[in-house]
């Protein structure tokens, strides 16, 4: 008898996240590959739409089951995450509040409306509080880079654009 259905995290090869999507859609099983506007752009100036999860797509199903071994065996599904070969799924929520955070991405567009060199204040996390100095954007997710000044020189550090202020 299957467990409930669940999502699971599925690794994937370098690069064929779309094409596991199309393989699991195919074979009856529901697919989450979230995607957001990437620092490249197409022949016609649109931001590309890029994995927000590079290597990594969600599936939606019970373990065990038909559509479990269906999406195990898939051409470039690597593995499933989880411990000792049992795979561990992502709480319903957990979706949820990528899908909104990925829709909000979409609307507001790559940029978080920083320049490379503005001055901005850390808002939450080990930094809060300090100010830093924004040098760009590192992923579609939102991963920026930030100098803080620590003793006599600046050390970059990653932290979400969502945690970053401009000061002034």
């Amino acid at each position: 008898m299957p467990d409930k259905e669940g999502w699971y995290v599925a690794r994937t090869h370098a690069r064929e996240e779309g094409q596991v999507e199309a393989i699991l859609s195919q074979r009856g099983v529901a697919v989450y590959l979230p995607r957001v506007a990437g620092r490249k752009k197409n022949r016609l100036g649109q931001r590309v739409l890029e994995p927000l999860f590079p290597n990594y797509l969600f599936a939606r199903l019970a373990v065990p089951s038909q559509a479990w071994l269906a999406a195990r065996s898939a051409p470039g599904v690597k593995y499933f995450l989880g411990t000792a070969g049992v795979p561990a799924a992502v709480p319903d929520a957990l979706i949820e509040e990528i899908r909104a955070r990925v829709e909000v991405q979409r609307r507001r567009g790559w940029q978080p409306g920083l320049n490379a060199g503005d001055r901005v204040v850390i808002t939450a996390g080990p930094f809060a509080g300090l100010e830093a100095v924004f040098d760009g954007l590192l992923s579609p997710a939102g991963r920026s880079r930030v100098f803080i000044k620590m003793l006599t020189r600046l050390v970059p550090v990653e932290v979400e654009a969502d945690l970053l202020r401009r000061v002034g």
